[in-house]
């Protein structure tokens, strides 16, 4: 079995150098072939998965990072079978493997590289592949803000999340749309959050598909109507917690599907986040890709 470890060497978390040494020490202490590859480029981490999992031959493909990288390098060998692709979460983000009891499972490394595999879904989007979570509404609009003040480097650290919630609850905080599950099941009006799901946890540390299984074959629909903003900081933090599937606060404006495939039509362009990245659209179309990765879980690691 090969071992084929992607990191980005200049990420900020500096997570390639605090477990490399970790990681030589277990490769060799159990006889295994290592290599790594180092990115330049976020689009490297797609290419360097894909060009080793089409070699053909019985590999781990494991990732150094946090959301961002694993939705990249997974984009990468979705649907190939000779591969078993592993997390170690080392990111600003680590929202994926929350699903699968923690990061503490995956950090064992000594133990995570002869754990066993299993099979998750992911989502198809036309655009990216996503393992986790895509939505459209304030929980994008937020993410999107965030990424442009990352990039621009208006505000860096902890800060940089809270100032893009801040600013992103002056403006609208609801979207138009027409959402349609599975061909059949329509709704119509005015979302605050609109998401598709395959694990659980997203937005650093928000639960907003707690019900969700990553390996049923199917998504988990969430659904939550307008409400005044007033109303919304009152409902926050239930949301957050993953809390309000079975709260009376949310009675009224919830909906929870569970299908194969959610359309979203918006009539105007809107924000869509898709494990963090974000693109602007007036349609799309999330559809579960059933058993898509094969994903190295320690069995300390249990599915929530």
């Amino acid at each position: 079995m090969r071992y084929v470890f992607i990191a980005n060497p200049n990420a900020g978390n500096n997570g390639y150098a605090k477990y490399k040494d970790r990681i030589v020490t277990a490769c060799e202490k159990i006889g295994a072939s290592y290599q790594f590859l180092l990115t330049q480029k976020p689009e490297d981490l797609t290419e360097f998965a894909r060009a080793q999992g089409q070699i053909g031959d019985d590999v781990r493909i494991i990732v150094l990072g946090g959301d961002g990288a694993v939705c990249g390098a997974a984009n990468g060998v979705i649907g190939m079978d000779n591969v078993e692709f592993g997390i170690i979460p080392c990111g600003s983000g680590n929202d994926y493997v929350k699903t699968f009891g923690g990061a503490d499972g995956f950090l064992d490394i000594e133990h995570y590289l002869t754990a066993p595999s299993r099979y998750v879904d992911a989502i198809d989007t036309g655009y990216l592949k996503s393992v986790n979570i895509c939505s459209m509404g304030i929980d994008a609009i937020i993410c999107d803000r965030t990424n442009r003040m990352v990039k621009t480097k208006k505000l860096l650290g902890s800060g940089t999340y809270s100032l893009a919630v801040l600013i992103s609850m002056l403006g609208k905080v609801y979207n138009t749309l027409k959402v349609t599950i599975d061909d059949q099941y329509v709704y119509e009006g005015d979302f605050m959050f609109s998401l598709a799901a395959c694990g659980q946890y997203y937005g650093g540390g928000y639960r907003g598909a707690p019900m969700s299984d990553p390996s049923d074959g199917l998504l988990d629909f969430v659904m939550i109507r307008r409400v005044s903003k007033l109303k919304m900081l009152s409902l926050i933090g239930l949301y957050q917690k993953g809390e309000y599937v079975d709260s009376k606060k949310f009675r009224k404006v919830l909906t929870v599907h569970r299908g194969r495939k959610m359309k979203i039509e918006c009539a105007k362009p809107a924000v869509v986040n898709i494990d963090g990245e974000c693109l602007n659209l007036s349609e799309v179309t999330f559809e579960v890709i059933p058993k898509a990765l094969r994903l190295i879980v320690n069995d300390q690691s249990k599915a929530q």
